[in-house]
């Protein structure tokens, strides 16, 4: 289940809150207002549409429908498989904080295991702690591995009171 937030501002200065819930990568996304079932909207191939409930208004649905565009769990899985393309055969996003990594046959479990701590938190951009579950192509091997945000580090001294 991945639950997103979703802020928007109105032309009088007020501010929309959304509650956004899909419970699988499959299904459609439910819009809740305060525990409310406003609408169930999906990405279809023209864009995104509301499939039933209250209507939204096509600039909200539009930005609710950029703002999941953009969700990291919609990039990450890529960027892994573009890393190791001969090592990953593919990735199942389970929530926004999990993830099942599937390798390829005849890797070499303990080395990808060593690359995959040492680059993965490097192409991580969401704050929160993300548990990756990698298994071999049999599922004979596993590791898990709770990753976070590599922080950049500054080259600049801090600044220091007089």
């Amino acid at each position: 289940m991945i639950q997103l937030d979703f802020f928007f501002n109105l032309p009088n200065g007020d501010i929309m809150h959304f509650q956004l819930i899909q419970l699988s990568r499959d299904e459609p996304w439910t819009v809740l207002d305060q525990n409310q079932v406003l609408a169930r909207i999906a990405k279809e191939e023209e864009g995104w549409k509301q499939l039933s409930g209250k209507a939204l208004s096509e600039e909200i649905l539009q930005n609710i429908g950029l703002f999941i565009d953009r969700q990291q769990y919609q990039k990450l899985p890529n960027e892994i498989k573009l890393r190791w393309p001969k090592l990953v055969e593919e990735i199942i996003v389970k929530s926004d904080s999990e993830y099942m990594v599937i390798c390829k046959p005849f890797v070499n479990f303990r080395s990808f295991e060593k690359m995959f701590e040492k680059f993965v938190p490097a192409m991580i951009k969401d704050e929160w702690v993300i548990n990756f579950k990698v298994y071999s192509h049999d599922f004979d091997e596993d590791f898990f591995k709770l990753l976070s945000r590599k922080d950049e580090k500054s080259s600049y001294q801090p600044i220091q009171k007089w």
